[in-house]
Formats: C-alpha cells, structure tokens, sequence
C-alpha cells in the first residue's frame, strides 16, 4: 500500500464519495472554489486550519467544509498506524443533477449572517449508521451506480440536516459555495501562535508570497518574520509572569516547537534566559 491511497465513486466526471487511507504526519493545502466537503474521520487526529481560525479533531470527529482555503496538519497516531477519513463533494451544477434542477430551499442564500468556513457536527447514532453503510459499498464498489449516488448524497444530506440540532448546518447549507471575506490583519492574528509558514498565511490571504510580504511591511510596518517573532515572545513574557507552566509548555504555546531555539531567542531579545527570567520573578 503506497504512502496516500484514495478510492472515490464519482458521477458527472466528479468525485463525489471518497475514501483516503494515509501515512500521518501529513498536511494538506486545498483550495475549494464551487466545491464544499463533509468529512468523517475514521481514524486520526489533525488541526484544521481555516483563515481566521482552528480546529482539533480526532477519531470519529465529522465536520462540514464551505468553499474556501484549508490547511489540515496530520498528526502521527500513537499505535503507528495509518489515517483514515470517508470525504463527500458537494458541487452546484452536481447538486442541481442530483435534485433534477429543483434545489431544496435549503441551499438558497438567505438573509442569515454568513458562517464560518467550517462546521463539526456531534457525531451520533445517524451519521455513524451512514458511514458504516457508505463502507459496505467501498468493500463491494461494484454495486455502486449513478443512481445509488444520488441517493447516498441525498441521504446524507437529510441525515446531517436531522442532526443540526442548533441551525449551523442550514445555515451553511444557504451559503456552501460563496467564500467569506477576511480581513488582512484577521488572518494575521488568528494565527500568530500556530505552527503554520508565511507560505501558509499567504495561502489563506489568496496573495503569493512575495505579494504577501509586501502587504505585510504596509500594513505592520515591519516584516513578518520579526512581527510574529516579537508578538510570541510578548505572549512568552505574560505567560513566565502570570503561569506555573514549564518553559517548554510555553515555548509551544508560543508557536516554537523548537525549545532550544526560543531560549536563544529569548536570551538574545531580553538579555536573559527564559527560566533565569522566571527565577527572578520569585
């Protein structure tokens, strides 16, 4: 078995039912433009990382994805073992097929304010029961036709709407394919303390990276490299003040994963140590 195995049923030369099988840790970049996702993990445990925000999800996890950019970091398992997600396409002209041109009022824009990009779903007994009969027909793909497409998706969507107990998923449904607006500085700041490039931030404003990096010096006056270091080693300084954590846990929640690094950083910003600093506040 390769690194990445992907077997999908597809109707109007598109995927449309998909399952991965894949070697952790592993990070995906999409892009979804007239294309939204649900996802079901099987097995595994990523951060999902939206412009303006981040989720943690593990086994067993389901969520809706709208059009919009995606990063999605693959954790290695502890058993060593692979990951394993169940992914449904979502497409207008595909849906519009689906429902012979008559599309539920469901997926028409309403007045209702706009979503975030991504949605979890409580797993429950429905979904559970829908993924487990979505399986059989990955065991047995000769079974599987046009027809029975468009009833799985149709399925699925019924099946995720009973399960919208607070009216996030209709909400989404209004507005799957149009991306929402971000502002530069939003994006910027949502993610100053995660693990994620200039090439991933990039990604998320749209702009290539040296375009980036001149939006960057406009709007912070200053590159992004330093900005992001000085706005982790601010957090750094509150976190040695006001908490009890080891210098290690504050490195990561600073966004260094590298604690040799942020000590030398730290020395070398505030002419101290970051544990002889946390001595001298005793």
């Amino acid at each position: 078995m390769s690194s990445f195995d992907l077997t999908h049923f597809e109707l109007l030369d598109k995927p449309i039912f998909g399952k991965a099988v894949f070697e952790p840790p592993f990070k995906a970049n999409s892009s979804f433009v007239d294309e939204a996702r649900f996802v079901f993990i099987i097995k595994g445990q990523s951060n999902l990382y939206v412009p303006n925000d981040t989720l943690s999800l593990e086994t067993s996890d389901c969520f809706l994805m709208k059009c919009d950019n995606f990063v999605n970091v693959w954790k290695k398992n502890e058993d060593e073992d692979k990951s394993q997600v169940m992914v449904m396409h979502f497409y207008p002209d595909v849906l519009k097929h689906i429902y012979d041109n008559n599309i539920p009022e469901v997926f028409k824009s309403s007045d209702v304010k706009p979503h975030g990009p991504v949605a979890k779903l409580k797993t429950n007994e429905m979904l559970v029961n829908y993924m487990k009969s979505l399986e059989f027909y990955f065991q047995n793909p000769s079974l599987m036709n046009d027809e029975l497409i468009k009833l799985k998706v149709r399925e699925l969507i019924q099946v995720m709407l009973n399960s919208d107990h607070t009216g996030v998923i209709k909400n989404m449904f209004s507005d799957l394919f149009k991306a929402n607006a971000y502002d530069f500085k939003e994006i910027i700041h949502a993610h100053l303390y995660e693990d994620l490039s200039l090439q991933d931030l990039a990604f998320f404003t749209g702009l290539s990276l040296s375009t980036f990096k001149r939006k960057f010096k406009t709007v912070f006056n200053t590159s992004p490299t330093q900005y992001i270091k000085s706005k982790r080693l601010e957090k750094a300084i509150s976190l040695l003040q006001t908490t009890d954590q080891r210098i290690s846990e504050i490195a990561y929640d600073c966004g260094f994963n590298d604690i040799g690094y942020f000590s030398k950083l730290f020395k070398s910003t505030y002419q101290v140590s970051p544990s002889d600093y946390k001595k001298s506040l005793v």
